[in-house]
Formats: C-alpha cells, structure tokens, sequence
C-alpha cells in the first residue's frame, strides 16, 4: 500500500510539473508559497481518498471473513450433533439386537428341552410298548389257564387301546408344539432381519447426510474462492482508478450486463447489450466486442450465471484465441451456481476481446440489476 500512495503522489507531483510546464511555455518559473500550500492540500485530499478506500475496502473484506468463519463453526456444530445422533441410533440399534439374541438364546435352549423332554416320551413309549408285547405274550401263554379270566382281558385290551389312542394324542401333540416353536424361530429370525435391514437403512441416512455436509463444505470453499477472485479484480480495479488520476485522457474501462435470461443460448459471441460504464468506447454493445482504443496491459473479468440446474461454459477470447474458461453447474436446485474468472491481458491497438460459448446452454440474470456482466479496464 505504501508502494502504491509512494507511485501515486509521483503521478500527482509530475502532472503538477507537466501543467505547470504547459502554462509557462515549458520554461519553469519559481512557486510562491500559497501554490505550495495548494498543492499540499490536493496531496491531503488525495491520500485521504486512498485511505477512505483501502479502509472500507479492508472492512468489507473482515466482515466477510468473519462471516465465513461463522458458516464454519455453525458447520461444525450440525456435524457435532449428527454424530451424537449417530452414535445414540447405533448404541440403541446395537442393544436391540443383543436382546433379540438373548431371546433366541432362550427359545433355542427351551426348544432343545422340549425335544429332549420328547425324546424321554418317546423312550418311555417304546419301553410301555415292548411291556404290552411281554403282557400280550404272557396272556396267549396262559390263555387256557385264565379262560375264565376273558372278561378282564377284553377289559385290558380296551384299556390298552386307550392307551395307544392317548399315546398317539401325545405324539400328535408334541409334533404341534414343535411346529409352532419353529414357526416362533421363524417369526423371531424374520424379526432380527428385518432390524438388520433397518440397521442398513440408517448407515445409508448417515452416508448420504455426511456426503451433503461435506457438498456444502466444498460449496462455501469455492465461494470463497469465487469471493478472493472478486476482491483481487476490485483490488486491481483501485489500483487503475488510483493510477489513471494521473492523466484522464488515459482512461479506459467498461462495464456491460445482459438484460433478460436465456435458457437456449448455446453458440456464438455472448453478447451483453445493456452499457452500464464504458469509459474510452472501447466496447461495442451490439456485437459484444471490445477494440482496444491503445495499447496496454488490460484486465478483463466476466461472470456468467447458470440457468436452473443446466451447465455453461464460456471463454474469454483475444482475437479468436481463447484466454481464460469459466464455468457455472448447478447441483443444487435451490440456487444458481455463478461462474466467475478474469484475465490480464497485454493489448496492442485494435486487438480484439469478446466472450465466446465453449460448452453447455442458458444464462441466467435480472432485468434491473444484470448477473450475468463482462467489464474490463487499462491498468
């Protein structure tokens, strides 16, 4: 900054001397002390005006750091709070689970009884059975012996027919209960895949709301690149202004917009008809192209803005050959993605500079304030 005050009050010092010079005919004449006077005071004014500017400049750059450090930290707490919720979702999910494994623990352990419990049954059944063949082979033994007896084994063969009939009641049972204990094994199994599942699901929430923190993370860091770039184009903005207060015929710079959006445009020269500043008539609103009125190193900035959710790309353009490339994607359709770049050229008189489309369709804008603008100015 001191630099550039040291090189401005040179400028100031010898545009003095030049009109002094022109007003005696070249030949320097000595100053009274009020011509002193009056140039120390435009050198205050001067200085003032410079350090009012880099003063507010300097704020709004805080104001905006500031305010991108609190994105930040907002950032870090919703981040914060969805990993506690994470963690609260995958303890509580964990312990449900164990549970549900307890409970199948117990039914696999209770089913294992009843199966041993059956195959007891089944033992005791086998062995009542070989007691009836035994009874059955003692009675047709004895069966001339206890013929008077034939009452009481019609009565024990009907008793034995119960028998059978409440054995077979019994098997039949038991094999209900197995049925239903599988069908319970089932609708339990059914029941842990289906937390499984849900357990799936939150892990896929988790991915996609993490994925959409770290989009909106790489979305500020590229606004913030988009703010640098803005601030270095009005830093070299002040620098011109600054430098060309040592000869106004010197002056040139341009500032031009479109008035009304296009969701179609997609060849040619990007034309901004709507003339906000156009110091020099360098720029010609009705084909878009600037024409270099002399030589000089010129800084060209261009910002195009997406239409809806569609791409563009555009190219700052020196007599034909392209320079620079922008872009503007939209991923988000709450907003419109801005596209913004600049270039530094070296000019020579009657060189060329327009914006031309390279890929994609559309651009966005306002009719009372244009978005899409394209500007340029002689450093």
């Amino acid at each position: 900054m001191q630099v550039i005050l040291f090189y401005a009050l040179m400028c100031i010092a010898g545009s003095q001397s030049a009109t002094v010079s022109m007003l005696t005919d070249d030949i320097l004449s000595n100053r009274t002390n009020s011509d002193v006077s009056e140039i120390n005071v435009k050198n205050a004014d001067v200085f003032r005006q410079l350090l009012n500017q880099e003063t507010l400049i300097r704020m709004t750059m805080v104001k905006n750091v500031h305010s991108l450090m609190k994105d930040m930290l907002t950032l870090q707490e919703n981040m914060a709070k969805a990993e506690n919720k994470i963690t609260g979702i995958q303890t509580s999910t964990d312990q449900e689970i164990l549970e549900l494994k307890k409970q199948v623990e117990w039914l696999k352990k209770e089913n294992d009884d009843l199966k041993n419990y059956s195959v007891v049954q089944d033992n005791e059944i086998v062995q009542l059975k070989e007691t009836l063949k035994t009874v059955n082979n003692t009675l047709t033994d004895v069966k001339i012996e206890v013929r008077y007896l034939s009452i009481a084994l019609f009565s024990m063969d009907a008793y034995s027919k119960e028998i059978d009939k409440g054995l077979q009641e019994l098997k039949n049972w038991t094999r209900q209960f197995e049925y239903e204990m599988m069908e319970n094994v089932s609708n339990y199994a059914a029941a842990i895949s289906d937390l499984d599942r849900k357990h799936l699901e939150y892990i896929d929430i988790i991915n996609e709301t993490t994925i959409m923190l770290k989009s909106d993370i790489d979305q500020y860091e590229i606004d913030q690149l988009k703010m640098s770039a803005a601030v270095t184009s009005l830093e070299l903005f002040r620098i011109n202004q600054t430098q060309s207060k040592c000869d106004v015929s010197t002056r040139i710079g341009f500032t031009a917009g479109v008035t009304s959006s296009s969701s179609s445009w997609s060849s040619g020269t990007l034309v901004f008809p709507k003339v906000i500043t156009n110091i020099g008539n360098g720029y010609n609103p009705s084909d878009g192209v600037f024409t270099a009125p002399r030589a000089g190193v010129y800084v060209f900035f261009v910002n195009v803005q997406g239409y809806s959710n569609q791409m563009i790309y555009v190219d700052i353009v020196l007599n034909g050959a392209t320079k620079v490339r922008t872009s503007a994607y939209t991923v988000n359709t709450d907003y419109e993605d801005a596209g913004p770049n600049l270039a530094v050229l070296s000019l020579q008189t009657g060189d060329r500079v327009w914006v031309k489309h390279h890929l994609g369709q559309g651009y966005y804008t306002h009719s009372d304030g244009p978005i899409t603008t394209f500007s340029g100015f002689l450093i």
